[in-house]
């Protein structure tokens, strides 16, 4: 039954909470859509159809199994997704809440979203999550857009604390590509926060599918997200109702740190040994620390 003036937030929620029930020919339209929001909002009908490969007439029939009128409500939707969501209000409305200053306001922000998203967190699942990791024989690291910062910041620490990881990015080849050689025993850590790619879930897919002795941890801000569905541990970063004009990082950042203070606490001899090793570096190194080793 059609519901009129569908909020904003149910309309990406409607097509992934529908998408198993969806015909092939629905399914490529809703995959188009997911993982093309924009191009799903800014382009006609005839293109959309035509980049599909689908009729104008299948793209309607979509939109009304989907609770719309037609495609043009839920086009219509969709830019109220994408205005609350990817691109959130004007900065002129940040700095007028409650009176405070802008670095006041976003710092408070950034706070809220640690907070929510800590309240979200299972602590039993989270340490043995960690302790997976800890145990794993290689922990690979994947992110696209945003999310290729996290991936590499979380593989470098590891790596720091004397653990082998590899991140997992978009380079020169496909993420499905460089996610061929994992195996059994090795984790793969996945973060996706908005703007999600298809690339990010052809390669958690493929990799759910090869082994199931391969741990796969996703790191999400939407917790129906595709590929949640393919993990052994989710976590969710909640993110809701954010006002930055970029999509801030800082409580999955945040949660990252916990991950490697967590891995301190149970590998602490392991850890102990590569930051040892690490001071040692810097106190005999004459170039590289030389600011560490005044003359």
């Amino acid at each position: 039954m059609h519901t009129p003036k569908q909020s904003y937030q149910n309309v990406v929620q409607t097509i992934q909470e529908n998408y198993s029930d969806l015909n092939k020919t629905n399914q490529k339209i809703a995959d188009f859509i997911l993982y093309n929001l924009e191009k799903a909002t800014f382009l006609s009908l005839m293109e959309i159809s035509k980049e599909i490969g689908v009729s104008d007439a299948s793209l309607v029939r979509f939109a009304k199994k989907m609770g719309f009128v037609g495609f043009q409500e839920l086009r219509e939707n969709l830019v109220e997704y994408i205005r609350h969501i990817i691109y959130p209000t004007s900065k002129k409305r940040l700095m007028k809440e409650n009176g405070c200053s802008l670095v006041t306001t976003v710092v408070n922000k950034d706070i809220e979203y640690i907070k929510r998203t800590m309240d979200n967190l299972s602590y039993e699942e989270f340490e043995t999550s960690i302790q997976t990791i800890a145990d794993a024989r290689k922990i690979f690291c994947m992110g696209w857009g945003y999310s290729s910062f996290l991936a590499e910041f979380m593989s470098f620490g590891l790596n720091f604390l004397s653990f082998e990881s590899v991140p997992i990015i978009r380079e020169r080849r496909p993420l499905i590509q460089q996610v061929f050689n994992l195996k059994d025993g090795d984790v793969l850590v996945v973060f996706d926060l908005l703007l999600y790619s298809a690339e990010v879930q052809e390669a958690v897919e493929y990799i759910r599918k090869k082994s199931k002795k391969i741990t796969i941890i996703t790191l999400t801000n939407d917790s129906t997200a595709k590929i949640v569905g393919c993990a052994d541990y989710s976590f969710y970063f909640d993110l809701s109702g954010h006002e930055f004009q970029l999509i801030s990082l800082t409580a999955p950042f945040c949660f990252i740190n916990l991950i490697f203070e967590q891995i301190v606490s149970i590998r602490g001899e392991k850890t102990g040994q590569a930051l040892k090793e690490f001071q040692r570096i810097v106190q005999v190194s004459p170039t590289h620390y030389s600011q560490f080793n005044p003359k």
